[in-house]
């Protein structure tokens, strides 16, 4: 005769989320990890302050104060940024400004040697001269600690669809770690 610990074991082994009252596991979204670099390294969107204020002006227009106010457009972006958080379910959604290189992909050696201190005794037109161009990410995870909390492959998807392209990595604009 099974005991009362075997037949308490077996039903909970079978007992689904909302009968136990425990959460059901959480599994995010499958992304190979890029090697470590002296960068750090984003997985998101490409998004411009402009995009952000169209946003907010067709999604939550009664969420804005008049186009002339003093601080429309950090109102309207920060409204924007609320929103596809709280449609997209991932309230940790982060931004950051990283690097973006010419068409190829590839980084400029002479950016990452901005970062490494190797232009730090030339004289400044040297360093005026190497144009760094950048763009704001709103990322979901980096390369680093934050990689374990990715979201879920239904809240990227749904992220993906409000933005209208997919994410991608990006490299940070400045060293790592944070």
């Amino acid at each position: 005769m099974p005991s009362l610990f075997s037949k308490l074991s077996e039903a909970l082994k079978t007992a689904t989320p909302q009968q136990t009252g425990r959460p059901k596991k959480r599994r995010p979204f499958k992304i190979a990890r890029p090697p470590l670099a002296h960068n750090i390294q984003c997985y998101g969107y490409a998004v411009s302050s402009e995009w952000l204020i169209r946003f907010a002006e067709q999604h939550c227009p009664e969420d804005l104060p008049a186009r002339d106010h003093t601080d429309y457009e950090d109102i309207a972006t920060t409204r924007a940024y609320e929103l596809l958080a709280s449609l997209s379910g991932i309230y940790y959604l982060d931004y950051r400004n990283c690097l973006n290189p010419p068409s190829g992909g590839v980084i400029p050696p002479e950016w990452i040697g901005v970062f490494r201190g190797k232009y730090d005794d030339a004289p400044d037109e040297v360093l005026d001269a190497i144009q760094i161009d950048t763009v704001q990410v709103f990322y979901v995870c980096s390369d680093r600690g934050d990689f374990e909390m990715r979201p879920t492959q239904k809240q990227l998807n749904t992220l993906t669809k409000l933005i209208g392209h997919p994410p991608q990595w990006w490299v940070a604009y400045g060293p790592g770690p944070w």
